[in-house]
């Protein structure tokens, strides 16, 4: 048997060792829940980071921000703010399991932050409040002519002298197909008549070439062929043409956009810069429907080329603008507001178009995908065409339909672009926002 001071020394130590492993529990419950709440932190931060830096409303008008994600967070602004349907001010808990709808009547731009917990930042999101802008929807068929600054090489020809000896001035002076002539001699041409007329019984000439953002001249000698005419041995173009679709039209500018995607020359593939360009009616003769792998056609005539309607200002990616001569009208809509990239989503939608004589028509499709992009492109959407109608007329989306308006719940979204060569039922869209951003600068730069 133990004496007494053993036991007296043994209930001291006790309940020291039972703190200590209390102690110890906690910690590890304190190191536990860190981990736990970092993991946390991190898979929201992945999710998160999916979410635009900038985010555009129209003033007045509920947006809609699907989530999907079964998480509870802390929305905080310091602006007055409706969310879902209830006035935020501060901070708001919010589950992102559900839709989050935004609204503001004051324009303006408002941070908003995701906080877990009520402290921990995860993610900072401008909204913009922007007026509404409204515009005529196009889905004229539209005759377009574009003239380069210059005249495209877009190819080479054999000179035969009065000897009957062969040459090929231009190729050997180092000329390429593609380049764009724009002075001969230091006088400014645009026609291919012209570059003919200056060479014409000159013993030398200086050509002025562009080459990609590259300018340089380039001296060769002209040689008489067995008529006696001065030649280099090119073939040039000086005008491309075509039928393509009116997008949209803004009464308040006279501003118009098209196409919504650039012009780029048939045979060389290079884009085609402005030196003069304009519009004119144009009606669709016949259609050569679309088939896999074989992409189909509008063919299309023009009406009164002397009638001029719009000028060609810009030929961009994101399609030709310019200033109409004349007002342009929709048989459908007097006219549209003009959504933002952030109110497009997937589902049901409609395009404006012309697929016989100038009648325009509306037909069914449907936004399959919308493309998440860090900055403007010609490819911020994938349409499917559900009309049985179109598809029996067309086959899908054929060339020439390229600018068809695409309109979704009472806005205008945006406009056929490119169609999948695999399946000419399915093609890309550009987002009307991108085309306005456009039209924005044309007219800024008009204004200076």
């Amino acid at each position: 048997m133990l004496p007494c001071y053993y036991y007296y020394r043994i209930i001291r130590i006790l309940p020291q060792g039972v703190k200590d492993l209390q102690k110890s529990k906690s910690k590890k419950l304190v190191m536990l829940l860190l981990v736990v709440l970092i993991l946390i932190t991190s898979i929201l931060n992945i999710f998160l980071v999916t979410l635009p830096e900038e985010i555009k409303i129209i003033e007045g008008k509920e947006q809609k921000l699907e989530f999907k994600f079964p998480m509870t967070l802390q929305l905080c602004c310091k602006e007055p703010f409706f969310v879902n349907g209830s006035y935020l001010n501060e901070n708001l808990i919010i589950n992102l399991k559900e839709p989050l709808i935004l609204k503001s009547s004051v324009k303006g731009t408002y941070d908003f932050e995701f906080r877990l917990l009520g402290f921990i930042p995860l993610k900072k999101i401008k909204v913009h409040v922007l007026p509404e802008t409204r515009v005529v929807p196009g889905g004229h068929s539209l005759g377009v002519k574009l003239r380069p600054n210059g005249v495209i090489v877009v190819g080479f020809a054999s000179v035969t002298d009065e000897k009957g000896l062969k040459h090929q001035p231009a190729q050997e002076a180092g000329i390429q197909i593609g380049d764009i002539i724009v002075m001969v001699n230091n006088q400014k041409i645009f026609q291919a008549e012209e570059l003919s007329q200056i060479i014409d019984n000159q013993q030398s000439v200086i050509l002025t070439v562009k080459r990609n953002d590259k300018i340089f001249d380039v001296n060769l000698t002209p040689v008489k062929n067995n008529f006696g005419l001065s030649q280099i041995g090119l073939w040039v173009r000086d005008i491309t043409a075509g039928v393509g679709t009116l997008t949209f039209y803004d009464p308040q500018t006279g501003f118009y956009g098209a196409l919504g995607h650039i012009i780029s020359d048939a045979d060389t593939g290079k884009i085609i810069e402005v030196g003069e360009g304009e519009i004119i009616r144009a009606r669709v003769s016949s259609i050569s429907p679309g088939k896999k792998n074989q992409p189909g056609e509008k063919r299309g005539v023009f009406i009164d080329e002397e009638k001029i309607i719009g000028n060609i200002i810009a030929n961009t990616p994101y399609g030709i603008f310019g200033k109409a001569y004349q007002s342009f009208e929709n048989p459908y809509y007097t006219s549209l507001p003009v959504a933002t990239v952030s109110q497009v989503h997937e589902g049901r939608a409609t395009i404006l178009t012309v697929v016989e004589d100038e009648k325009i028509q509306e037909y069914d499709i449907e936004i399959q995908k919308i493309i998440k992009q860090s900055s403007p492109n010609g490819k911020g959407m994938i349409i499917k065409i559900t009309d049985e109608e179109l598809i029996a007329k067309t086959g899908g989306i054929v060339q020439g339909m390229s600018g068809s308006p695409i309109i979704q719940d009472g806005y205008i979204v945006g406009a056929v672009t490119h169609v999948f060569v695999n399946d000419p039922t399915k093609g890309y869209g550009i987002f009307i926002e991108w085309m306005l951003n456009e039209v924005n600068n044309l007219n800024f730069r008009e204004k200076i």
